[in-house]
């Protein structure tokens, strides 16, 4: 029993090697240090302990063993639930059922949101803005931040150098904020409240400035996981910018109405002024002049054209004539000339028309397609519920047109990516640990006994999230596998026991019971340990800590749920499921 148990908790870990990415890398290590400790704890437990017991262990000698009052109450207790074992059953899967809706209503995340301590500011203006002007604008940002009593101090990051790992412009700034603990505050009790307040603030009195508040770590992470720093990006796939612009607004607008929207934004694609020159056929056939003469003089002006060169000692450099910066104007480029006709110069505005128009400040593609990602970050709500009914609004009011589409990412891609990898490993983990069981008894009738302490184990950690108002997420996930696996190793306890009395010759009523009143400390000792030892961090309230409460709240509600009906459903299961022995009893049955 000690072998197999060890060895079913390992599989029960074999889920957690096989996630991807970010999720991956969380759990991982987790799983391999607890096979690493399991397998040493097995050593352990097979040639340490006995040696160490015969040592120090006293010999009982003729002393009979007296029970405890909590072994005389437990067997009361069974001399009751055994032969009602079909009601307490029926009970037990009304239970099971009962929990499904309680579990949908939970909600799910990827991964909890950490209470860093500090936001980051992000602000987003037009393209265009210079240097001074973004500077200014800072400054007042900064001085409504600093405002409200919960800043400490603030730190402005304006453009980023033109480098493959973060190149953004003059339109981008980051505020980083540090902010005094949460005991001190008293503009808001939370973090998003806080951070509504102060978006309210910057976008009321500065202004041509559109603000998203985060968490610098947070606002890293939701970028290395899809190149956003939202916490869920929608992108958006087609050919025509200005199309996609509007289709990306409409999206945006249906965000902003479904509830637990925070920020919602836009990447920027088009905004940045450019010169639009049309050359007009009928008024340069007038002047003897081509298009190409036309639009080569065009190109030279903004880029220089070369007409000789400069000499100093050996050194040579090219010289090229250019508009000034200050004249890059329609009016200036309408003044500059492109031909003679005669002996008058003909300026660009007597054979083109010069606009100043709204060009495209960046075209991002992926794929091998124009993609445009409209970003939202979530408040008050949970990942998965939010991007659903987003998604169903999105689809009743935005018609894409053939060849455009939509693809959901952010950390609701990760959430699929992991659901949808666990849902594959999952079951086969379990059916790997079912024939195990049927290798360890020998057959069907006590693996399927064992087997249903998981979906019992299941109902408490449901009732726990519920309890402490936590949605379903990905380190409860990794809860839940744990949970399994303890509440096979205490079935696989009291099932071997109640074996091992039958193969003695003892009568089905009689091994059941007195086999449940053996194992019962056991039992007990192991279901006190794991949820003491996962006390801490359910109760834990430092920072990082809201990754690791909803794993132990998982486990300690299924701890709970599967020992008490393991105490008391399991032995009516096994009055069900295991063969009687064939011998003739050897010590009397219920009725005896």
């Amino acid at each position: 029993p000690v072998v197999f148990s060890v060895l079913i908790i390992l599989l029960v870990y074999i889920p957690l090697l096989a996630l991807e990415g970010v999720e991956g890398k969380m759990f991982r290590p987790m799983a391999a240090t607890m096979g690493l400790a399991l397998l040493g704890s097995v050593i352990f437990a097979l040639f340490a302990f006995p040696a160490g017991a015969a040592l120090l262990l006293r010999p009982s000698g003729s002393h009979a063993h007296h029970e405890g009052r909590l072994e005389v109450w437990y067997r009361r207790a069974l001399q009751w639930a055994v032969p009602h074992r079909l009601a307490l059953i029926g009970a037990s899967c009304c239970a099971v059922l009962a929990t499904i809706p309680a579990a949908s209503s939970l909600g799910a995340d990827f991964v909890p949101r950490i209470d860093e301590g500090d936001i980051v500011v992000a602000a987003r203006r037009i393209p265009s803005i210079g240097f001074t002007e973004a500077r200014r604008l800072d400054l007042d940002m900064q001085r409504v931040l600093r405002r409200f009593p919960e800043v400490l101090t603030t730190v402005g990051m304006t453009g980023r150098a033109e480098v493959a790992t973060d190149p953004v412009g003059l339109d981008n700034t980051d505020i980083l904020v540090r902010l005094r603990p949460r005991e001190e505050w008293t503009t808001a009790a939370d973090l998003d409240s806080l951070g509504e307040a102060l978006k309210s603030a910057i976008e009321a009195e500065v202004p041509s400035t559109f603000v998203s508040i985060s968490q610098p770590i947070e606002d890293r992470t939701n970028e290395l996981i899809s190149g956003s720093r939202a916490d869920v990006a929608i992108l958006l796939f087609g050919t025509d910018l200005v199309r996609m612009t509007d289709l990306a607004r409409r999206i945006a607008r249906t965000l902003r109405a479904t509830p637990g929207a925070g920020d919602v934004r836009v990447e920027r694609a088009l905004g940045l002024p450019m010169l639009e020159v049309q050359v007009d056929r009928a008024r340069l056939s007038r002047y003897g002049l081509n298009a190409e003469d036309v639009l080569s003089v065009v190109e030279a002006s903004r880029q220089g054209r070369q007409v000789g060169h400069v000499y100093e000692g050996q050194r040579r450099f090219p010289l090229r004539v250019l508009l000034p910066p200050g004249e890059a104007t329609p009016e200036g480029f309408a003044g500059v000339p492109v031909g003679a006709f005669g002996e008058q110069l003909v300026p660009l505005g007597l054979v083109a028309d010069v606009n100043e128009i709204d060009g495209p400040s960046q075209v991002s593609r992926q794929g091998m397609s124009r993609r445009i990602r409209v970003e939202v970050n979530i408040r008050g709500r949970d990942l998965v519920s939010f991007v659903e009914d987003a998604q169903a609004r999105v689809a009743r009011d935005v018609s894409l047109p053939d060849g455009y589409r939509l693809e959901w990412g952010g950390q609701f891609e990760n959430f699929q990516r992991a659901t949808a990898r666990l849902a594959i490993v999952l079951p086969i983990s379990l059916l790997i640990i079912f024939g195990m069981l049927f290798l360890a008894f020998g057959g069907p009738r006590y693996a399927i006994a064992v087997f249903t302490g998981v979906p019992f184990a299941l109902v408490g950690g449901v009732l726990g999230l519920a309890s402490r108002d936590m949605p379903f997420s990905i380190p409860a996930a990794v809860g839940f596998i744990a949970l399994c696996g303890i509440a096979v190793l205490n079935g696989v306890v009291m099932a071997s026991e109640v074996q091992r009395r039958l193969l003695e010759g003892e009568a089905l009523d009689y091994a059941v019971r007195e086999g449940a009143v053996t194992v019962l400390r056991a039992m007990l000792l192991t279901a006190s340990v794991a949820a003491i030892g996962f006390l801490p961090m359910a109760i834990s309230s430092s920072a990082g800590s809201e990754v690791q409460r909803p794993l132990a709240t998982a486990v300690i509600g299924g701890v709970f749920s599967s020992t008490l009906l393991g105490l008391f459903v399991l032995p009516g299961l096994l009055r069900i499921f295991a063969p009687a022995h064939p011998h003739a009893p050897t010590r009397p049955t219920d009725d005896g």
